[in-house]
């Protein structure tokens, strides 16, 4: 037995463990460069537009939901179900108490 695979790979991994890599060149203004990139990628995405039109969307409801209620009156509506519905009328009298 002339060398042993073990004490020769046992040599390599004490030798990678004991070399220490320069990464002074890496670390280098790091936080500067991840801020630049996350600012730069922020403005494109979906996420932004979305953020940005959510006022509008709220806006657009709230005119919908208004819009909504100032057209319909209860009358048109118990009208439509008596008609879309046979029976339906004594029903909905009975839910909103209204006399029929």
């Amino acid at each position: 037995m002339k060398d042993n695979p073990d004490s020769q790979l046992d040599a390599l991994l004490a030798a990678a463990r004991a070399h220490v890599p320069d990464t002074s060149r890496v670390e280098y203004a790091f936080e500067t460069r991840l801020a630049a990139r996350l600012r730069a990628e922020q403005g494109a995405s979906l996420f932004a537009w979305a953020w940005r039109l959510c006022p509008l969307f709220a806006a657009l409801a709230i005119a919908v939901a208004w819009w909504t209620q100032a057209s319909a009156s209860a009358e048109v509506y118990s009208q439509f179900v008596s008609e879309a519905v046979p029976g339906s009328a004594d029903l909905y009298a009975y839910l909103t108490g209204s006399e029929r």
